[in-house]
Order: C-alpha cells, then structure tokens, then sequence
C-alpha cells in the first residue's frame, strides 16, 4: 500500500507502547510543573454525542495528494475551528502554494493542517499528547483509534513519528531520531503536529460531522501523461488509474522539465507558487509566480491560437496542448 514520502522502517511494538505510556502520563487534569513550577492542566476535546454505532473503517488506503487547490476544505476548517475551542493558546494553519512544501503535500489540497503545538513549550507539548491520545484511543464500543477515524484523520506527524490508517502504527520519521539539531526541528515536525486528512474528512463528510459512514473518497485522478489531476470536483468512489506522468525527452531545457513537474495543476488567477512560474516561463510572462492579469491573457491567448475552449485557467486541455507545444521532438535534439 503506498505510503507519504519519508516514511521509513516500522518502529517496534514496544517502543510504540512507550510512546503512548508517555502520553497518557501526561492526560488528565494536572501532569508535570511548567518551568515556572505551576502544574499544566491539560484540557480534552469534546466528543459529540449521539454518535452512530457504525464508523470509518480502522484501516483506510494513503490517498496521496496529487491536486491543487490549496484553500482550506470545509471540513480541515472545522477541525481548525474544533481544535482552537479546546486549545486556543495553539495556532494551526498550512494553506500551502502548491509545489512549496515538497513533491506531494495535501497541504496543497487543503487537507492538511500544521497544528503548532512545540515539543520545547512544555504546555503545548502536553496539549499535543493529549490531543493524540484522543484521537487514538479506544472507545466505550471498542473502537480503536475512533476519533482519528471519525474525524478522517489519515496519518500524523509529531516528534520524529508518524502514524497511519494504513497500519495503525507509530514509525520513525525521515530518520529524524538520529537530527535532534534545533535546526531540524519544523522538518522533523518537532515545532509542530501535522494532521493530513481523508477527503471525506477534509471535505467533512465523517461520521465527527454528519453521524453517517461514507466509503472512501479516492479524489481527483490525473490524466494520461500528466503529473497532477485537475481540481476537486466531487466524491469518487474508485481508486484512481496508476497512469504514466509527463515526460520529456533528454536535452529538453530546465523551463519545460518544470512545466513538465507541474503538469495538470489547475491554476487560475490568485494561484501563486512555483507552479505559476513554471507556466509564466514558457509563455513568456514575467515569472513573479502569482498568477494574475497578465498570465490569463497569455494563457487566453495561446487557447485561441491552438483552438481550445477560451477559459484564461490552466485546465487538463490546456496543459496537454502547452506540453506538446513547448516539447521539443527527439529529431529536433538531435540536430542541435
């Protein structure tokens, strides 16, 4: 089953019984002195009442980013809203510009958030565990991880670790054990909990929000022969086809291997980030990476000039005719 980038071996079953030994020892309503010698109260989220006896399956697919559009799902808002009720002094955001945060990120189909919860405040940090032991316990009906799945939460990142409805697991993360340099600390998400939601969570179909099941929303699909599917349009029961990415031939120039990386993004005017660039360059637009009046003109203009519906958005038609435009053919290569 595929995994998010960076996972690596399978930590041990007694090393993850220690990891929740040391979170449930800070749950409850006093753990540890602050440096400041007072005690911590550390508060739970509330679960709802009422809840159906039916819940998302313990083990759910990794469902991979592979869209952009980066805004916050109404679902990731209301997790926002939920967590900041329980604990305001925690800041989250992570409404990510495509293509800034690594090759794939479902902070750039806003599912995911950046829960700012450091390991080196001692308050927060309990709060994070906290928080963590909530989502993964068990509940009254013998439920594992039941608010994670209930609230479509698909993996966690937190302190060198991750976990995921894949396995139910806690893994070393990006061999982080082994960089406790403060300079490490927001790649190893030491500064911070990562939450990476289903699409039924982030669109907030779950059971959390709605008190009914829905099978699993695989999103968007690419298209043959593009590296990201177009924009979210709706609940899609079926897993998406493992079709081959862009290519470009050897010797093609730096600007088209970037379109090329980029390829099926749906940008459209406020878009901003690498992928923006790597449109503007081709087309031959000052490269300032927001996409505004002047690259939709462009954008327009290449649209009519290759007889494809006029929308100023780079949409699957459009990307499709730019790569073959702007691709040079072996035969040209090999006379340069």
């Amino acid at each position: 089953m595929p995994r998010p980038p960076a996972r690596t071996a399978r930590r041990t079953a007694s090393s993850f019984a220690v990891f929740l030994a040391a979170a449930a020892a800070l749950v409850g309503v006093v753990v540890g002195p602050t440096s400041a010698g007072a005690a911590v109260r550390v508060a739970l989220p509330r679960t709802p009442a009422h809840l159906p006896s039916d819940i998302e399956s313990q083990w759910t697919p990794y469902v991979p980013q592979d869209s952009c559009s980066p805004a916050f799902k109404r679902g990731t808002k209301e997790l926002i809203a939920f967590l900041h009720r329980t604990y305001p002094d925690v800041y989250a955001g992570g409404d990510y510009a495509c293509g800034t945060d690594g090759s794939v990120s479902e902070h750039y189909e806003g599912r995911a958030i950046d829960w700012m919860a450091s390991i080196h405040d001692k308050k927060q940090h309990a709060e994070a565990l906290a928080l963590i032991k909530w989502l993964l316990a068990t509940d009254s009906a013998g439920n594992k991880f039941a608010n994670a799945r209930r609230l479509g939460v698909m993996y966690l990142i937190y302190d060198n670790r991750i976990w995921g409805t894949w396995d139910g697991r806690w893994d070393p993360y990006n061999n982080c054990a082994k960089t406790p340099q403060a300079a490490y600390d927001n790649s190893c998400h030491r500064t911070h909990l990562h939450i990476s939601l289903t699409w039924n969570g982030a669109i907030g179909r779950t059971s959390f929000w709605t008190g009914k099941v829905k099978p699993t929303d695989y999103g968007p699909c690419r298209a043959k022969g593009l590296n990201w599917a177009s924009k979210y349009t709706g609940y899609n029961p079926t897993p998406c086809p493992d079709y081959p990415g862009a290519r470009v031939p050897k010797g093609a120039s730096a600007a088209v291997k970037t379109l090329a990386q980029y390829s099926g993004a749906y940008l459209h005017c406020g878009s901003h980030g690498p992928a923006v660039s790597a449109v503007q360059s081709v087309l031959h637009v000052s490269a300032s990476g927001t996409y505004a009046g002047g690259t939709s003109t462009a954008v327009r203009s290449f649209q009519r000039k290759h007889k494809l519906p006029v929308t100023g958005a780079m949409n699957t038609r459009t990307w499709q005719g730019l790569l073959a435009a702007v691709t040079p053919k072996p035969h040209t290569l090999a006379h340069r």
